[in-house]
């Protein structure tokens, strides 16, 4: 096992024994007090958004989800870099049911990575989540229709933090079969949690079933460029597995500066970070940790 597998390992055990430790009641209320503290501090430090964006953010505060047409949001450099993305996963000839873009190949051609840390962005992030961000970076991925339900194509609630926003933007048309992100909304959420005593890991379709009914479950559809924004740590969610047709998307992701835990895997290394650093603002490298 090589020393970035060990440092994920390793990271990942420190947030599960921190999550555990936040279940005791005391530890829980304490806890509890200091976040609301926080943010209520926060509110009169929080960005003001650009005019497109409040819809956004109040669909956020109200069901943890939006969705929107995202061709007018990306700018030409990014659409150019997303494209060419694609036609080097879809060269790919393995039978991995997904592919990635590697955290390298995202680095040496960061147009994607840097428009993640625009303003417009880092705005809406902070705005909902209510604390300076932290910008996790940006995957992007080919799903493969095998119909295989593994890992995030099993239904889940992220424990990266109390609150979290992802920004999914399709770079194919997606339909039923094409593995659309699929979610249950607050209040079904809300009794999923409650009927299989949820407190975190994969929940299989038919102990899903079990609590929501299957025609209860929703699903984003849309054609290319078309934007999710979520909160993967308050709603049940997946990657529905495709079945007839591939999947390109990219995905941004935000926590505040304080989460429970990250996952390393996708993130930038710090050599490749120390890299881009002269060509951020200091916002940029505050929100990617770089100060």
């Amino acid at each position: 096992m090589d020393v970035d597998s060990v440092l994920a390992l390793a990271t990942r055990a420190r947030g599960k024994a921190k999550r555990v430790l936040l279940r005791a009641p005391f530890i829980k209320q304490w806890s509890e007090q200091r976040y609301f503290a926080a943010r209520g501090r926060h509110v009169d430090d929080r960005p003001w958004l650009e005019r497109g964006r409040f819809g956004v953010l109040e669909d956020l505060r109200q069901g943890f989800f939006a969705q929107r047409d995202g061709s007018d949001m990306l700018p030409a450099d990014v659409v150019d870099v997303a494209d060419r993305f694609v036609q080097r996963l879809k060269a790919d000839t393995s039978n991995k049911p997904c592919v990635r873009i590697s955290p390298a190949d995202l680095a040496a051609d960061p147009a994607l990575f840097k428009w993640g840390l625009s303003d417009a962005n880092l705005d809406l992030a902070e705005c909902y989540i209510g604390l300076p961000v932290h910008y996790l970076g940006v995957e992007v991925k080919r799903e493969r229709p095998d119909g295989v339900a593994t890992e995030v194509r099993q239904w889940h609630i992220d424990v990266e933090d109390r609150r979290m926003m992802k920004i999914i933007v399709y770079l194919s048309d997606v339909d039923e079969g094409c593995g659309p992100f699929e979610y249950l909304d607050r209040q079904r959420t809300r009794r999923a949690v409650a009927g299989l005593n949820y407190w975190s890991g994969f929940v299989p379709d038919a102990n899903m079933a079990s609590a929501v009914d299957t025609g209860e479950w929703l699903r984003a559809t849309g054609s290319r460029f078309t934007s999710v924004f979520v909160d993967t740590c308050r709603l049940f969610h997946r990657a529905k597995p495709p079945t007839t047709t591939d999947r390109y998307s990219m995905t941004f992701s935000y926590s505040s500066t304080t989460p429970y835990q990250v996952f390393p895997e996708f993130m930038q290394t710090r050599k490749t970070m120390l890299a881009l650093r002269s060509q951020l603002t200091k916002r940029q490298r505050r929100a990617s940790m770089m100060e």
